[in-house]
């Protein structure tokens, strides 16, 4: 076959899979939509059901507390010899069985209902996550070998193309872990919130206003926990400050960290920042706050230092924490499978700022990361 001939049929073949991954593109976007409308479906079934239990235990209760005293009057009836009285105590405590046994089987069957209503619910929310994740990397997929069909036309792919393929994997990884993050932080404490706000109620109603008032209270510090990580999920999307030096971003992420965690977290910039441009300083700034959340979030650290330092020609970053430590070589040969990619995207962002990243870290001796990167030289 003469090369002309071959390279068509290899374009042919390039076009006939991205129009496969387009297609499994948009299929995987028409399951998710269907997926999200059942997830919602759901969760509004799971909270009628959880509203419906909830009065059927107070009415389960009340219903024990009857029976109760039912049998206490049987009981005085009985003593008192009067056959009349203790044939009607009777009857009415049998009465209250039933009813206490029909509530206690009403109960048994919403709560073995809801918790069906549970699995479901995390099934759905796993598989609208794995759609996304495939979705993310079939599309990574695609705009590689577009830029590959592109980079072979022209003989090579540039620079420009190698870094957006680097970027476009780098984006794709950080969207699925910030989607497990939100899920598994602020989500669930708004959704616990939810459910304190229904039991405050549930005690309003039986007119037991001190445990409403705490349930409401608990209801508040969890909504402000949550609101609090919206605010560092946000900060760490878009960090403040950084047209200005690292200061003002770094003061704040000490901040937030000492914050949620109570950690000792300091930090120290020697050198002039303002002649770094500002897609190096948030590059630079994105590899420190990924250090400082490792540290907090898997090594449990209790002490964290934070040094800049910005040479004529070289910017040096350390991050030195106390936390427990960890195998490296394991953790990066693991990242793919458990889709912890918190070392593989600092490296990345290293690799595309041209600078070079050193990471040593130990079970139970804590860890240091290391960065430097080549910067302008001053006009």
């Amino acid at each position: 076959m003469a090369p002309d001939d071959m390279a068509m049929r290899l374009k042919e073949i390039q076009d006939k899979v991205s129009e496969s991954l387009q297609y499994s593109i948009d299929s995987l976007a028409t399951l998710r939509e269907e997926e999200r409308e059942r997830l919602f479906e759901i969760r509004t079934r799971r909270e009628s059901v959880q509203k419906e239990l909830n009065e059927v235990i107070v009415a389960s209760e009340k219903a024990e507390a009857e029976y109760r005293r039912s049998r206490q009057i049987l009981l005085d009836a009985s003593r008192s010899g009067d056959e009349s009285r203790e044939k009607e105590a009777y009857e009415r405590a049998m009465n209250l069985m039933k009813i206490r046994g029909a509530f206690e089987e009403r109960e048994k069957h919403l709560a073995a209902q809801r918790d069906d209503l549970d699995r479901e619910e995390r099934r759905i929310e796993r598989l609208i996550t794995r759609s996304e994740e495939m979705g993310n990397r079939f599309r990574v997929v695609l705009n590689l070998l577009n830029f590959s069909i592109e980079g072979e036309e022209n003989g090579s792919l540039s620079p420009e193309q190698r870094d957006f393929s680097a970027g476009l994997l780098l984006a794709e990884r950080e969207s699925v872990s910030l989607a497990r993050e939100l899920h598994d932080g602020p989500i669930q404490k708004f959704s616990a919130a939810g459910l304190m706000i229904d039991l405050a109620g549930e005690f309003l109603s039986r007119g037991d206003f001190g445990k409403a008032r705490e349930e409401l209270a608990r209801t508040r510090s969890h909504i402000g926990d949550a609101l609090e990580e919206f605010r560092s999920f946000l900060f760490q999307l878009n960090p403040t400050g950084l047209k200005d030096g690292f200061d003002v971003a770094l003061n704040r992420l000490v901040s937030q960290t000492s914050a949620v965690s109570g950690a000792d977290v300091r930090y120290a910039v020697e050198g002039q920042s303002d002649r770094l441009s500002l897609p190096l300083r948030t590059a630079v700034f994105k590899i420190i706050q990924q250090a400082v959340v490792n540290a907090v979030k898997n090594g449990r650290a209790h002490r964290i230092r934070i040094l800049v330092s910005i040479g004529r020609e070289m910017l040096r970053v350390k991050v030195v924490d106390d936390g427990l430590g960890f195998d490296v070589e394991k953790v990066r040969s693991e990242a793919e499978e458990k889709g912890t990619w918190g070392l593989m995207n600092m490296e990345d962002r290293a690799s595309m700022i041209g600078g070079e990243l050193t990471i040593a870290s130990e079970p139970g001796k804590g860890t240091s990361v290391s960065l430097s990167v080549p910067v302008p030289l001053p006009r």
